[in-house]
C-alpha cells in the first residue's frame, strides 16, 4: 500500500511538474530496496504514469509545437546511455550520485529485460502512478500553477532532504 501511495503522488508531482521521483526512490529505499534495483523498479514504474499525464493534458498537447518530435531520438540515445550506465555503476558509486534519475519507457524497458525490476512493486508503483497522473492533472487545473509550484517545492525539498539524511 505504501508503494502505491507513494507512485501516486509521484504521478501527481510528475504530471506538473516532474521530480516525483523524489518520493518513490527514497520510499523503495526505505523499504530495503538496493539504490540501483529502486531506481530500475521506480523507472520502469511510474513510466506509465507519465502516458497517464500525457492523456490527463489532452486538450493541451493538441497545440504542441511540431518541432518537439525532433527531441525524439536525442531522448531515446540519452535514456538508453543513462539505463546502462546505470546497469554498470557499482552501487557505492551510484549511492553517492543520487538526487537525478531518468524516467522514461527507454530506460524502464532496458530496466525489465536486465532483470532489475522487482515486479511486485512495480506493477503496484505503475497503477499508483496512473492514478496520480491523471487526478494530478485534474487538480492542477482547479488549484492553479503558482500553488501547484509551491507543494512540488515543498515536497520535493522534504523529500530530497530526508534521503540526504538517510544516506
Amino acid at each position: 500500500m505504501l508503494v502505491f501511495v507513494a507512485a501516486m503522488i509521484s504521478g501527481s508531482i510528475n504530471s506538473v511538474a516532474g521530480g516525483g521521483a523524489l518520493v518513490t526512490f527514497p520510499t523503495l529505499i526505505w523499504l530495503g530496496v538496493p539504490s540501483i534495483t529502486a531506481n530500475a523498479t521506480n523507472t520502469f514504474a511510474v513510466w506509465p504514469g507519465t502516458i497517464a499525464s500525457a492523456w490527463g493534458y489532452r486538450r493541451e498537447l493538441r497545440g504542441a509545437d511540431p518541432r518537439v518530435y525532433a527531441l525524439i531520438v536525442p531522448s531515446v540515445i540519452g535514456a538508453v546511455t543513462g539505463a546502462v550506465l546505470l546497469d554498470r555503476t557499482p552501487a557505492v558509486v551510484f549511492d553517492r550520485l543520487v538526487l537525478a534519475t531518468c524516467i522514461n519507457f527507454v530506460a524502464a524497458a532496458y530496466f525489465a529485460f536486465a532483470g532489475l525490476v522487482i515486479w511486485s512493486d512495480a506493477l503496484v508503483m505503475a497503477a499508483g502512478a496512473v492514478a496520480g497522473g491523471v487526478g494530478g492533472a485534474t487538480i492542477a487545473r482547479r488549484i492553479g500553477r503558482a500553488a501547484v509550484r509551491r507543494i512540488v517545492v515543498v515536497i520535493g525539498f522534504t523529500m530530497a532532504l530526508s534521503l540526504m539524511l538517510r544516506l
